[in-house]
Protein backbone atom coordinates (compact mmCIF):
# COMPACT_ATOMS: atom_id res chain seq x y z
CA UNK A 1 0.00 0.00 0.00
CA UNK A 2 1.50 3.95 -1.13
CA UNK A 3 1.00 6.37 2.11
CA UNK A 4 1.15 9.75 1.92
CA UNK A 5 4.63 9.16 3.47
CA UNK A 6 5.35 7.23 0.50
CA UNK A 7 4.25 9.89 -2.29
CA UNK A 8 6.30 12.53 -0.78
CA UNK A 9 9.53 10.42 -0.91
CA UNK A 10 8.37 9.13 -4.44
CA UNK A 11 8.77 12.66 -5.54
CA UNK A 12 12.12 13.06 -3.46
CA UNK A 13 13.22 10.03 -5.60
CA UNK A 14 12.02 11.30 -8.96
CA UNK A 15 15.03 13.72 -9.03
CA UNK A 16 18.22 11.91 -10.78
CA UNK A 17 20.20 9.12 -9.28
CA UNK A 18 23.77 10.11 -9.88
CA UNK A 19 24.88 8.36 -12.93
CA UNK A 20 27.09 5.20 -13.00
CA UNK A 21 30.44 7.53 -13.75
CA UNK A 22 29.88 9.44 -10.85
CA UNK A 23 29.23 6.92 -8.42
CA UNK A 24 32.25 4.83 -9.75
CA UNK A 25 34.22 7.80 -7.48
CA UNK A 26 32.76 6.40 -4.28
CA UNK A 27 33.76 2.38 -4.97
CA UNK A 28 35.86 2.87 -1.99
CA UNK A 29 33.19 3.68 0.46
CA UNK A 30 30.50 2.15 1.58
CA UNK A 31 27.94 4.33 3.45
CA UNK A 32 25.28 2.37 6.12
CA UNK A 33 22.50 4.28 8.12
CA UNK A 34 21.82 2.03 10.96
CA UNK A 35 18.06 2.44 12.08
CA UNK A 36 19.98 4.37 14.77
CA UNK A 37 23.52 5.70 15.49
CA UNK A 38 24.60 4.83 18.76
CA UNK A 39 26.73 6.99 20.56
CA UNK A 40 28.20 4.36 22.72
CA UNK A 41 31.15 2.78 20.92
CA UNK A 42 32.41 0.09 23.78
CA UNK A 43 30.83 -3.49 23.00
CA UNK A 44 31.14 -5.06 26.16
CA UNK A 45 28.95 -1.94 27.49
CA UNK A 46 25.58 -1.32 25.94
CA UNK A 47 22.97 -4.12 23.67
CA UNK A 48 22.75 -1.01 21.02
CA UNK A 49 22.61 -3.02 17.57
CA UNK A 50 24.56 -1.05 16.16
CA UNK A 51 27.88 -0.87 18.57
CA UNK A 52 27.42 -4.70 18.04
CA UNK A 53 27.69 -4.20 14.22
CA UNK A 54 30.54 -1.63 14.53
CA UNK A 55 32.40 -4.05 17.10
CA UNK A 56 31.98 -6.87 13.95
CA UNK A 57 34.01 -4.82 11.92
CA UNK A 58 36.20 -3.40 14.40
CA UNK A 59 36.80 -6.36 16.89
CA UNK A 60 37.50 -10.54 16.92
CA UNK A 61 36.10 -13.04 18.54
CA UNK A 62 37.81 -16.69 19.67
CA UNK A 63 34.73 -18.74 18.29
CA UNK A 64 31.85 -17.74 15.96
CA UNK A 65 28.89 -19.46 15.26
CA UNK A 66 27.43 -20.58 11.80
CA UNK A 67 23.46 -20.64 10.82
CA UNK A 68 23.22 -24.52 12.43
CA UNK A 69 24.06 -22.75 15.51
CA UNK A 70 27.39 -24.51 15.50
CA UNK A 71 30.78 -22.38 16.96
CA UNK A 72 33.49 -22.41 14.64
CA UNK A 73 36.91 -21.02 15.42
CA UNK A 74 37.77 -17.29 14.76
CA UNK A 75 40.75 -16.19 16.65
CA UNK A 76 41.33 -19.76 17.70
CA UNK A 77 43.79 -22.00 15.71
CA UNK A 78 43.14 -25.09 17.84
CA UNK A 79 41.37 -25.99 21.08
CA UNK A 80 41.45 -28.76 23.05
CA UNK A 81 38.98 -30.15 26.23
CA UNK A 82 40.91 -32.92 28.15
CA UNK A 83 39.87 -36.07 28.81
CA UNK A 84 38.08 -35.00 32.46
CA UNK A 85 36.69 -31.89 31.03
CA UNK A 86 37.64 -30.13 33.34
CA UNK A 87 40.43 -27.94 31.34
CA UNK A 88 39.95 -26.43 27.67
CA UNK A 89 43.09 -25.20 26.22
CA UNK A 90 42.56 -22.55 23.18
CA UNK A 91 45.82 -21.67 21.07
CA UNK A 92 45.56 -18.10 18.82
CA UNK A 93 46.10 -17.93 15.09
CA UNK A 94 49.97 -16.67 14.64
CA UNK A 95 49.98 -13.65 13.46
CA UNK A 96 47.02 -11.54 15.26
CA UNK A 97 47.57 -7.88 15.69
CA UNK A 98 45.72 -5.23 17.42
CA UNK A 99 45.11 -1.60 15.05
CA UNK A 100 47.97 -0.34 17.23
CA UNK A 101 50.38 -2.42 15.32
CA UNK A 102 50.97 -4.75 18.91
CA UNK A 103 50.72 -8.19 18.25
CA UNK A 104 47.40 -10.17 19.73
CA UNK A 105 48.29 -12.86 23.30
CA UNK A 106 46.27 -14.76 25.26
CA UNK A 107 47.10 -12.45 28.25
CA UNK A 108 45.29 -9.98 25.79
CA UNK A 109 42.06 -12.46 25.34
CA UNK A 110 42.15 -13.68 29.07
CA UNK A 111 41.23 -10.25 30.43
CA UNK A 112 38.39 -9.63 27.82
CA UNK A 113 37.09 -11.85 28.62
CA UNK A 114 37.01 -11.10 32.02
CA UNK A 115 35.58 -8.05 31.27
CA UNK A 116 33.00 -9.11 28.99
CA UNK A 117 31.56 -11.62 31.16
CA UNK A 118 30.77 -9.33 33.86
CA UNK A 119 28.36 -7.77 31.46
CA UNK A 120 26.79 -10.14 29.89
CA UNK A 121 24.34 -13.29 31.10
CA UNK A 122 25.51 -16.21 29.22
CA UNK A 123 29.05 -15.46 30.12
CA UNK A 124 28.52 -14.70 33.80
CA UNK A 125 26.88 -18.55 33.83
CA UNK A 126 29.95 -19.55 32.24
CA UNK A 127 32.56 -18.22 34.61
CA UNK A 128 30.23 -19.63 37.34
CA UNK A 129 32.13 -22.53 36.10
CA UNK A 130 35.50 -21.52 36.04
CA UNK A 131 38.24 -21.48 38.89
CA UNK A 132 41.84 -20.41 36.68
CA UNK A 133 41.66 -18.53 33.22
CA UNK A 134 45.27 -17.53 32.36
CA UNK A 135 47.49 -17.81 29.92
CA UNK A 136 49.86 -20.11 29.49
CA UNK A 137 51.90 -18.55 26.79
CA UNK A 138 51.69 -15.72 24.47
CA UNK A 139 49.14 -17.76 22.06
CA UNK A 140 47.62 -19.98 24.54
CA UNK A 141 44.81 -19.98 27.43
CA UNK A 142 43.47 -21.96 29.80
CA UNK A 143 40.98 -22.62 31.33
CA UNK A 144 40.31 -24.75 34.27
CA UNK A 145 36.68 -25.63 35.40
CA UNK A 146 35.33 -27.29 38.55
CA UNK A 147 32.91 -29.27 36.62
CA UNK A 148 32.11 -30.29 33.29
CA UNK A 149 30.21 -27.50 31.50
CA UNK A 150 28.72 -28.12 27.93
CA UNK A 151 27.95 -24.35 27.22
CA UNK A 152 31.68 -23.01 26.83
CA UNK A 153 32.12 -23.13 22.94
CA UNK A 154 28.41 -22.08 22.88
CA UNK A 155 29.21 -18.83 25.12
CA UNK A 156 32.17 -17.58 23.42
CA UNK A 157 30.45 -18.09 19.91
CA UNK A 158 27.59 -15.79 21.03
CA UNK A 159 26.71 -13.88 18.28
CA UNK A 160 24.71 -11.30 20.23
CA UNK A 161 25.04 -8.22 21.88
CA UNK A 162 26.97 -7.82 24.12
CA UNK A 163 29.35 -9.97 22.33
CA UNK A 164 32.95 -11.76 23.53
CA UNK A 165 34.91 -9.52 21.30
CA UNK A 166 38.60 -9.44 22.04
CA UNK A 167 40.98 -6.24 22.82
CA UNK A 168 44.00 -5.40 24.03
CA UNK A 169 44.87 -6.16 28.39
CA UNK A 170 45.41 -2.26 28.90
CA UNK A 171 41.97 -1.62 27.34
CA UNK A 172 40.65 -4.77 28.65
CA UNK A 173 41.76 -4.00 32.36
CA UNK A 174 39.04 -0.88 32.46
CA UNK A 175 36.32 -2.00 34.73
CA UNK A 176 32.47 -3.36 32.75
CA UNK A 177 30.88 -0.59 35.11
CA UNK A 178 33.14 1.64 33.08
CA UNK A 179 33.07 2.42 29.00
CA UNK A 180 36.37 1.94 27.48
CA UNK A 181 38.10 5.54 25.94
CA UNK A 182 40.35 3.83 23.48
CA UNK A 183 38.53 2.18 20.55
CA UNK A 184 41.40 -0.80 19.50
CA UNK A 185 40.54 -3.92 17.89
CA UNK A 186 41.92 -7.27 15.76
CA UNK A 187 39.25 -7.21 13.08
CA UNK A 188 39.28 -5.86 9.52
CA UNK A 189 38.33 -2.69 9.92
CA UNK A 190 39.96 0.00 12.56
CA UNK A 191 37.93 3.06 14.11
CA UNK A 192 38.84 6.53 12.59
CA UNK A 193 38.57 8.32 16.49
CA UNK A 194 40.14 11.61 14.61
CA UNK A 195 36.60 11.31 12.22
CA UNK A 196 33.89 10.16 14.62
CA UNK A 197 31.78 12.34 14.96
CA UNK A 198 29.04 11.28 17.87
CA UNK A 199 25.51 10.54 16.67
CA UNK A 200 26.39 11.92 13.33
CA UNK A 201 29.22 9.95 11.79
CA UNK A 202 31.58 6.78 12.10
CA UNK A 203 34.59 6.44 10.30
CA UNK A 204 36.38 3.17 9.37
CA UNK A 205 39.06 1.95 7.21
CA UNK A 206 40.35 -1.05 6.08
CA UNK A 207 43.41 -2.86 8.48
CA UNK A 208 45.54 -4.09 5.89
CA UNK A 209 47.17 -6.29 8.29
CA UNK A 210 44.05 -8.37 9.03
CA UNK A 211 44.39 -12.10 8.12
CA UNK A 212 40.90 -13.87 7.15
CA UNK A 213 40.31 -17.06 7.95
CA UNK A 214 40.02 -19.22 4.83
CA UNK A 215 36.35 -20.60 5.37
CA UNK A 216 33.83 -18.98 3.32
CA UNK A 217 31.69 -16.74 5.90
CA UNK A 218 28.62 -17.73 7.08
CA UNK A 219 26.78 -16.27 9.53
CA UNK A 220 29.67 -14.47 11.93
CA UNK A 221 31.67 -17.22 11.28
CA UNK A 222 34.49 -17.42 8.38
CA UNK A 223 36.53 -15.05 6.44
CA UNK A 224 35.80 -11.56 7.42
CA UNK A 225 36.96 -9.98 3.65
CA UNK A 226 37.30 -5.98 3.84
CA UNK A 227 36.56 -5.09 0.29
CA UNK A 228 35.93 -1.57 0.33
CA UNK A 229 38.85 0.24 1.87
CA UNK A 230 35.95 2.81 4.03
CA UNK A 231 33.14 2.40 5.77
CA UNK A 232 30.66 5.46 6.70
CA UNK A 233 28.12 4.40 9.23
CA UNK A 234 25.70 7.44 9.23
CA UNK A 235 22.97 8.88 11.26
CA UNK A 236 20.08 9.78 9.53
CA UNK A 237 17.01 11.12 11.49
CA UNK A 238 14.50 9.40 10.31
CA UNK A 239 13.62 5.96 7.67
CA UNK A 240 11.90 8.89 5.28
CA UNK A 241 15.43 10.20 5.18
CA UNK A 242 17.25 7.12 4.80
CA UNK A 243 15.07 6.06 1.84
CA UNK A 244 15.75 9.00 0.25
CA UNK A 245 19.28 9.11 0.69
CA UNK A 246 19.49 5.66 -0.38
CA UNK A 247 17.36 6.22 -3.84
CA UNK A 248 19.44 9.88 -4.67
CA UNK A 249 22.66 7.55 -3.90
CA UNK A 250 23.78 9.20 -0.92
CA UNK A 251 23.80 5.76 0.59
CA UNK A 252 24.92 2.77 -0.05
CA UNK A 253 22.95 0.45 2.75
CA UNK A 254 20.05 1.13 5.24
CA UNK A 255 19.67 -1.78 8.04
CA UNK A 256 15.81 -1.40 8.14
CA UNK A 257 12.81 0.00 5.76
CA UNK A 258 9.69 0.66 6.87
CA UNK A 259 7.28 -1.76 5.19
CA UNK A 260 5.27 1.35 3.58
CA UNK A 261 8.19 2.38 1.73
CA UNK A 262 9.21 -1.04 0.16
CA UNK A 263 6.88 0.31 -3.09
CA UNK A 264 9.73 2.82 -3.27
CA UNK A 265 12.09 -0.03 -4.72
CA UNK A 266 11.07 -0.51 -8.16
CA UNK A 267 13.03 -1.80 -11.53
CA UNK A 268 14.13 1.86 -11.97
CA UNK A 269 15.07 3.04 -8.10
CA UNK A 270 18.03 1.53 -8.58
CA UNK A 271 17.99 -0.27 -5.54
CA UNK A 272 15.87 -2.96 -3.64
CA UNK A 273 14.95 -4.23 -0.19
CA UNK A 274 15.18 -8.25 0.98
CA UNK A 275 15.47 -9.50 4.18
CA UNK A 276 19.21 -10.88 5.30
CA UNK A 277 17.95 -12.23 8.43
CA UNK A 278 15.01 -14.45 8.57
CA UNK A 279 14.89 -15.55 12.21
CA UNK A 280 14.01 -11.59 12.24
CA UNK A 281 13.52 -9.90 15.92
CA UNK A 282 11.17 -10.33 19.07
CA UNK A 283 8.74 -7.82 20.26
CA UNK A 284 8.95 -7.19 23.72
CA UNK A 285 7.29 -5.90 26.70
CA UNK A 286 9.28 -5.50 29.93
CA UNK A 287 7.02 -4.08 33.71
CA UNK A 288 9.42 -2.82 36.16
CA UNK A 289 8.95 -5.46 38.68
CA UNK A 290 10.70 -3.16 41.68
CA UNK A 291 7.77 -0.94 41.19
CA UNK A 292 4.16 -0.55 42.06
CA UNK A 293 1.71 -1.54 40.19
CA UNK A 294 3.85 -4.51 38.46
CA UNK A 295 5.90 -5.49 41.54
CA UNK A 296 2.49 -7.73 42.27
CA UNK A 297 2.81 -10.96 40.13
CA UNK A 298 -1.11 -10.69 39.95
CA UNK A 299 -0.80 -6.95 37.76
CA UNK A 300 1.79 -8.51 35.43
CA UNK A 301 -0.26 -11.55 34.94
CA UNK A 302 -3.28 -9.36 34.23
CA UNK A 303 -1.28 -8.03 31.52
CA UNK A 304 -0.33 -11.18 30.40
CA UNK A 305 -4.13 -12.33 29.98
CA UNK A 306 -4.89 -9.32 28.03
CA UNK A 307 -2.42 -8.76 25.69
CA UNK A 308 -4.11 -9.50 22.35
CA UNK A 309 -0.21 -10.25 19.93
CA UNK A 310 -2.31 -10.33 16.61
CA UNK A 311 -2.14 -6.54 17.37
CA UNK A 312 1.06 -6.15 17.59
CA UNK A 313 1.95 -7.99 15.02
CA UNK A 314 -0.18 -5.97 12.59
CA UNK A 315 1.80 -2.90 13.53
CA UNK A 316 5.39 -4.01 14.57
CA UNK A 317 6.94 -4.24 11.40
CA UNK A 318 4.59 -2.16 8.75
CA UNK A 319 3.01 -4.78 7.71
CA UNK A 320 1.43 -8.18 8.96
CA UNK A 321 3.23 -10.70 6.35
CA UNK A 322 6.73 -9.88 8.12
CA UNK A 323 5.13 -10.42 11.52
CA UNK A 324 3.53 -13.56 13.38
CA UNK A 325 2.11 -13.68 16.94
CA UNK A 326 4.66 -15.85 17.91
CA UNK A 327 4.43 -15.97 22.26
CA UNK A 328 7.68 -18.45 22.50
CA UNK A 329 10.02 -17.18 24.87
CA UNK A 330 12.99 -18.41 22.95
CA UNK A 331 11.63 -17.86 19.73
CA UNK A 332 9.55 -19.37 17.04
CA UNK A 333 11.79 -21.69 14.79
CA UNK A 334 14.37 -21.67 17.40
CA UNK A 335 15.86 -25.26 18.88
CA UNK A 336 14.02 -24.34 22.34
CA UNK A 337 10.49 -23.40 20.68
CA UNK A 338 7.78 -24.32 22.90
CA UNK A 339 4.22 -23.78 23.73
CA UNK A 340 4.72 -24.75 27.70
CA UNK A 341 3.16 -21.96 29.65
CA UNK A 342 1.25 -19.47 27.46
CA UNK A 343 -1.92 -17.98 28.98
CA UNK A 344 -4.49 -17.88 26.55
CA UNK A 345 -6.43 -14.01 26.22
CA UNK A 346 -8.75 -14.06 28.96
CA UNK A 347 -10.24 -9.79 29.31
CA UNK A 348 -12.22 -11.35 32.10
CA UNK A 349 -9.43 -12.74 34.14
CA UNK A 350 -7.36 -9.87 33.77
CA UNK A 351 -10.02 -7.56 35.39
CA UNK A 352 -10.66 -9.96 37.97
CA UNK A 353 -6.81 -10.23 38.81
CA UNK A 354 -5.99 -6.52 38.84
CA UNK A 355 -9.52 -6.36 41.36
CA UNK A 356 -7.79 -8.79 43.22
CA UNK A 357 -4.97 -6.96 43.51
CA UNK A 358 -6.51 -3.74 44.29
CA UNK A 359 -5.04 -1.56 42.06
CA UNK A 360 -4.66 1.89 42.49
CA UNK A 361 -6.09 3.63 39.08
CA UNK A 362 -5.49 6.78 39.90
CA UNK A 363 -2.01 6.77 39.92
CA UNK A 364 -0.80 7.03 36.15
CA UNK A 365 1.75 4.52 34.73
CA UNK A 366 4.67 6.22 33.02
CA UNK A 367 5.56 4.24 29.81
CA UNK A 368 9.03 4.73 28.06
CA UNK A 369 8.43 5.32 24.50
CA UNK A 370 10.95 5.20 21.83
CA UNK A 371 9.55 7.52 19.31
CA UNK A 372 12.57 7.34 16.69
CA UNK A 373 12.33 3.54 16.52
CA UNK A 374 8.77 2.95 14.07
CA UNK A 375 8.81 -1.03 14.90
CA UNK A 376 9.01 -0.11 19.23
CA UNK A 377 6.83 2.93 18.68
CA UNK A 378 4.33 1.26 17.44
CA UNK A 379 4.40 -1.46 20.39
CA UNK A 380 3.87 1.15 23.01
CA UNK A 381 0.41 2.39 21.13
CA UNK A 382 -0.75 -0.90 21.12
CA UNK A 383 -0.33 -1.06 24.66
CA UNK A 384 -1.16 1.94 25.69
CA UNK A 385 -4.92 1.50 24.51
CA UNK A 386 -4.56 -1.73 25.95
CA UNK A 387 -3.93 -0.35 29.47
CA UNK A 388 -6.82 2.18 28.72
CA UNK A 389 -9.20 -0.42 28.45
CA UNK A 390 -8.27 -2.24 31.41
CA UNK A 391 -8.91 1.18 33.24
CA UNK A 392 -5.52 2.52 33.95
CA UNK A 393 -4.17 6.04 32.99
CA UNK A 394 -0.85 6.10 30.88
CA UNK A 395 2.13 8.98 30.71
CA UNK A 396 3.69 8.11 27.47
CA UNK A 397 7.21 9.83 28.06
CA UNK A 398 8.69 9.77 24.44
CA UNK A 399 12.06 9.89 23.96
CA UNK A 400 15.11 8.66 20.99
CA UNK A 401 16.41 5.48 21.79
CA UNK A 402 19.90 6.53 22.97
CA UNK A 403 18.04 8.88 25.74
CA UNK A 404 15.67 5.29 26.45
CA UNK A 405 19.27 3.27 26.50
CA UNK A 406 20.09 5.57 29.87
CA UNK A 407 16.44 5.92 30.83
CA UNK A 408 15.73 2.61 31.14
CA UNK A 409 18.45 1.69 33.94
CA UNK A 410 17.00 4.18 36.68
CA UNK A 411 16.16 2.05 39.53
CA UNK A 412 14.14 4.60 41.49
CA UNK A 413 10.47 5.60 41.80
CA UNK A 414 8.39 7.15 39.56
CA UNK A 415 8.66 10.37 41.42
CA UNK A 416 12.60 10.51 40.69
CA UNK A 417 12.40 9.31 36.79
CA UNK A 418 11.25 5.71 37.31
CA UNK A 419 9.09 4.42 34.82
CA UNK A 420 6.64 1.29 34.86
CA UNK A 421 7.05 -0.38 31.54
CA UNK A 422 8.81 -0.25 28.47
CA UNK A 423 9.36 -2.01 25.02
CA UNK A 424 11.74 -3.11 22.34
CA UNK A 425 13.38 -5.26 20.23
CA UNK A 426 15.78 -8.09 20.40
CA UNK A 427 17.17 -10.59 17.75
CA UNK A 428 15.61 -14.00 18.14
CA UNK A 429 18.78 -15.70 18.18
CA UNK A 430 19.99 -13.58 21.09
CA UNK A 431 16.43 -14.75 22.70
CA UNK A 432 17.28 -18.34 21.87
CA UNK A 433 18.39 -20.23 25.06
CA UNK A 434 17.83 -19.75 28.78
CA UNK A 435 21.57 -18.15 29.29
CA UNK A 436 22.11 -15.91 26.32
CA UNK A 437 18.58 -14.27 26.51
CA UNK A 438 18.74 -11.49 29.16
CA UNK A 439 14.86 -10.61 30.27
CA UNK A 440 15.67 -14.29 32.06
CA UNK A 441 18.16 -13.44 34.87
CA UNK A 442 16.11 -12.80 37.49
CA UNK A 443 18.34 -11.98 40.15
CA UNK A 444 16.99 -8.40 41.08
CA UNK A 445 19.20 -4.90 41.17
CA UNK A 446 21.52 -4.54 39.71
CA UNK A 447 22.16 -7.96 38.17
CA UNK A 448 19.39 -8.36 36.00
CA UNK A 449 18.57 -6.43 32.85
CA UNK A 450 16.22 -3.64 33.04
CA UNK A 451 13.68 -4.45 34.80
CA UNK A 452 14.68 -6.68 37.56
CA UNK A 453 12.72 -9.41 38.43
CA UNK A 454 14.06 -11.88 40.83
CA UNK A 455 12.25 -15.58 40.62
CA UNK A 456 15.04 -17.96 42.53
CA UNK A 457 13.17 -21.16 40.80
CA UNK A 458 14.28 -19.54 37.43
CA UNK A 459 17.62 -19.10 38.33
CA UNK A 460 17.41 -22.78 39.60
CA UNK A 461 16.20 -24.09 36.34
CA UNK A 462 19.03 -21.70 34.28
CA UNK A 463 21.56 -23.48 36.23
CA UNK A 464 20.07 -26.55 35.76
CA UNK A 465 20.38 -25.98 32.04
CA UNK A 466 23.87 -25.05 32.33
CA UNK A 467 24.97 -28.55 33.82
CA UNK A 468 22.20 -30.53 31.73
CA UNK A 469 24.08 -33.76 30.29
CA UNK A 470 22.76 -33.97 26.75
CA UNK A 471 20.00 -31.59 24.73
CA UNK A 472 17.11 -33.73 25.73
CA UNK A 473 17.85 -33.08 29.02
CA UNK A 474 18.20 -28.80 27.87
CA UNK A 475 14.91 -29.31 26.17
CA UNK A 476 13.13 -30.55 28.61
CA UNK A 477 14.78 -27.60 30.90
CA UNK A 478 13.63 -24.73 28.95
CA UNK A 479 10.37 -25.69 28.40
CA UNK A 480 9.75 -25.55 32.27
CA UNK A 481 11.76 -22.14 32.22
CA UNK A 482 9.31 -20.84 30.22
CA UNK A 483 6.40 -22.18 31.59
CA UNK A 484 8.38 -20.37 35.26
CA UNK A 485 8.67 -17.19 33.25
CA UNK A 486 5.01 -16.99 32.12
CA UNK A 487 3.72 -17.75 35.78
CA UNK A 488 6.07 -14.74 37.11
CA UNK A 489 6.09 -12.72 33.65
CA UNK A 490 9.87 -11.94 34.18
CA UNK A 491 8.86 -10.46 30.30
CA UNK A 492 6.54 -10.60 27.73
CA UNK A 493 7.30 -11.59 23.91
CA UNK A 494 4.44 -9.86 21.66
CA UNK A 495 5.36 -10.96 18.21
CA UNK A 496 8.27 -12.07 16.28
CA UNK A 497 8.62 -10.13 13.03
CA UNK A 498 11.42 -9.45 10.13
CA UNK A 499 12.41 -6.43 8.85
CA UNK A 500 13.81 -5.48 5.19
CA UNK A 501 17.02 -4.10 4.74
CA UNK A 502 17.45 -2.20 1.50
CA UNK A 503 20.71 -1.45 -0.66
CA UNK A 504 22.03 -0.18 -3.89
CA UNK A 505 21.87 -3.02 -6.84
CA UNK A 506 25.47 -2.47 -7.67
CA UNK A 507 26.38 -3.83 -3.99
CA UNK A 508 27.40 -7.71 -4.04
CA UNK A 509 27.89 -9.97 -1.48
CA UNK A 510 26.00 -8.92 1.85
CA UNK A 511 25.72 -11.68 4.25
CA UNK A 512 22.89 -13.49 5.20
CA UNK A 513 22.74 -12.82 8.74
CA UNK A 514 21.00 -12.62 12.39
CA UNK A 515 22.94 -9.23 12.54
CA UNK A 516 24.24 -6.69 10.22
CA UNK A 517 27.83 -7.93 9.05
CA UNK A 518 28.73 -5.05 6.52
CA UNK A 519 32.71 -6.98 6.02
CA UNK A 520 32.57 -8.84 2.64
CA UNK A 521 30.09 -6.25 0.49
CA UNK A 522 32.06 -5.27 -3.01
CA UNK A 523 31.16 -2.14 -5.46
CA UNK A 524 30.66 -3.48 -8.80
Amino acid sequence: MITRRSLGLMAASALAVPPLAARAQDKAVLRVAPETLSRILDPHFTTSFTTRDFGYLVYDTLFAVDDHFQPKPQMVESYALSEDKLTWTFVLRPGLQWHDGQPVTAADCTASLRRWTSRDSMGQTMMGFVTRLDAVDARTIRMALKQPYGLVLDTLAKIGAPVPFMMPERIARTPGSEQVKEIVGSGPYRFRADLHEPGVKIVLEKFDAYVPRQEPPIWASGAKLAKIPRIEMLGLPDAQTQVSALLRGEVDYLERVPADLLPLFDAKSGAHAEVVGDLGFQAIMRMNHLQPPFDDVKVRQAIACAIDRSQYAAVVAGDPKFATDCAAIFGCGMPYESTDGIPPRDLGKAKALLKEANVDFAKPLVMLHVANAPGIAALGNVTRQLLVDLGFKVEMQAMDFQTFATRRLNTKSVAEGGWNLAHTTNTVVDQGNPLSNPFLVAKGAPVSAWGWPTDPKVEELRLQFATAPDEAARKRLADEIQARAYEQVLYLPLSQFTTPSAWRNDLKGVLKSPVMLLYNIEKS
